[in-house]
């Protein structure tokens, strides 16, 4: 497979973890709706009670009725941030991404070193395309706070993208500093190094990757096709054999394994 293919793959399983890395809700999260719209019901006039009821509403995945919960929260308590990345939040899932946008930069607005607000603005350029904006949202959050671990992850896919490996391994370093999710930034991170011929440091991205996520196949496709070109054939097998066990009608995972074992064969009988 050719690197810009192996690439786009890596991008693709990486993806839901983009997008997801800011997609909760910026308040204690009930889930008994029960109590929540009790609360609402004593208090139809406080802010906070119906940002509650949407955050319990969003962790049912019921974001229509979440946005509206937010926008009576926004009415109720308009000079207040979190109602208005939260509603955003609840649009960026209903994929209006425009709009979205526009209540990141009304929280921003509020409060200006709102850091979560511009990873979430960020991940909105995004889907729409719009990556030099997005970038520039994300590092305007980590500048707010270098402990971002979010930010400076999609920092990272960005360069990615862009075919900037070595700045793409920098922010992902410094992502895994602080992110307790440090499994997909090893993956990506190791698909960065495969990109810059640095096997030897991809090979362990991919161990550490395939470790924390026993049930990936990207995982450990990736660690089988770093192991071939390391002519690692003992461990490529093993990671092809778990890469089949995991997606059984692989075509990659069965001729690898199969050229593998030729390959352990061949070393035996020069021995």
């Amino acid at each position: 497979m050719q690197f810009s293919n192996f690439l786009k793959a890596s991008l693709a399983a990486t993806s839901l973890f983009a997008l997801t890395a800011c997609a909760t809700v910026d308040s204690p999260i009930n889930t008994d709706l029960s109590s929540l719209n009790a609360a609402v019901t004593r208090n139809p006039d406080a802010g906070q009670s119906h940002n509650n009821l949407g955050a319990g509403l969003a962790s049912y995945s019921r974001y229509n009725e979440a946005y509206d919960s937010f926008t009576k929260a926004i009415k109720a308590a308009p000079t207040s941030p979190q109602p208005y990345y939260n509603r955003g939040l609840t649009l960026i899932k209903l994929k209006k991404y425009t709009r979205a946008i526009k209540d990141f930069d009304s929280a921003i607005a509020r409060d200006l070193t709102y850091d979560k607000a511009y990873v979430a603005k960020g991940n909105a350029l995004k889907k729409l395309g719009r990556t030099t904006q997005a970038l520039a949202a994300f590092k305007k959050a980590a500048s707010l706070n270098i402990y971002n671990a979010r930010a400076l992850f999609q920092i990272g896919l960005i360069y990615q993208a862009r075919k900037n490996h070595t700045e793409a391994v920098t922010s992902f370093n410094k992502a895994m500093n602080f992110s307790s999710n440090v499994a997909q930034i090893f993956y990506a991170r190791g698909n960065s190094h495969y990109a810059l011929r640095d096997y030897v440091s991809a090979k362990g991205d991919f161990i550490t990757a395939s470790r924390l996520m026993p049930k990936s196949y990207d995982a450990y496709i990736r660690l089988a096709r770093t192991s071939a070109k390391l002519g690692d054939w003992e461990d490529a097998y093993s990671a092809y054999n778990n890469a089949a066990i995991r997606v059984p009608n692989s075509k990659e995972a069965a001729i690898g394994r199969s050229k593998a074992r030729a390959e352990i064969t061949k070393a035996a009988a020069k021995a």
